[in-house]
């Protein structure tokens, strides 16, 4: 099982770094009703995530079994499709952020500047029209949202490749089990945390909140675009690895 555990730590901490729940977490808590909606927030986040993993850790074991614990060349080539899908995922960011500076200021951008130009929330104009209607959701719309931003893009190719992880172990029900409880527990718990602390004293909570959610509007484009790079990387390395 230790192998498992070894191949879904780096993915689930590719979806707990993702920037729009966490954007979205910390504006539903600053919200009027945000003790219960956070609550049912996080509620629909860990449904949408521990369905996605249930999902295709099953369709996986679908798959004919590898002939070795070593070797598994069908299980490492989806493995190196959802690498390379991750990094040009990352690769697609670098170019929009191209040429949305390019139409703006008719510059080229250094290599520092076109990551820190990304960005995973709405376009500008979008931007104030969004984060007003999500300061206004109640418990009910809340967990709606939850369980949708966990089928985002990034995330259905990083809980497919953990998917496949898990699948390719081979391990009976109680172990395959864990793994994927593991993986939810970690990709939600950047979600989780906050969400409880708030819930419990969200007076004291207030302050590190509008902190964290102002670190994210400067640093969340950079963190995105190095973890699609970094987990594209991983995954298509352990692709290899298997043949």
């Amino acid at each position: 099982m230790a192998p498992i555990i070894g191949h879904i730590l780096p993915l689930a901490l590719g979806v707990a770094l993702s920037s729009v729940p966490i954007v979205v977490m910390v504006l539903i808590l600053l919200s009027p009703r945000g003790r219960w909606s956070g609550l049912a927030y996080l509620i629909g986040a860990v449904v949408g995530l521990a369905g996605l993993t249930v999902l295709f850790t099953a369709v996986a074991s679908l798959l004919p079994p590898p002939p070795s614990a070593d070797e598994s060349p069908l299980f490492g080539s989806i493995e190196l499709v959802l690498g390379a899908a991750l990094l040009l995922l990352a690769i697609i960011r670098l170019v929009r952020a191209r040429r949305a500076r390019r139409a703006i200021t008719g510059s080229p951008l250094s290599a520092l500047d076109e990551l820190a130009s990304l960005d995973d929330a709405p376009p500008p104009g979008a931007t104030q029209r969004w984060m007003n209607k999500v300061t206004t959701l109640g418990p009910l719309p809340s967990l709606g949202v939850g369980f949708v931003l966990m089928l985002r893009p990034k995330n259905l190719l990083l809980t497919m490749a953990a998917g496949v992880a898990i699948a390719a172990g081979g391990e009976p029900l109680a172990p395959t089990t864990i793994a994927i409880a593991i993986f939810v527990v970690l990709g939600i718990s950047t979600l989780a945390a906050p969400i409880i602390f708030a819930v419990s004293d969200p007076e004291r909570t207030r302050r590190p909140l509008q902190e964290i959610h102002e670190w994210i509007d400067r640093n969340s484009a950079v963190v995105t675009t190095i973890v699609l790079l970094v987990l594209g990387t991983v995954i298509v390395g352990s692709g290899l690895a298997r043949y």
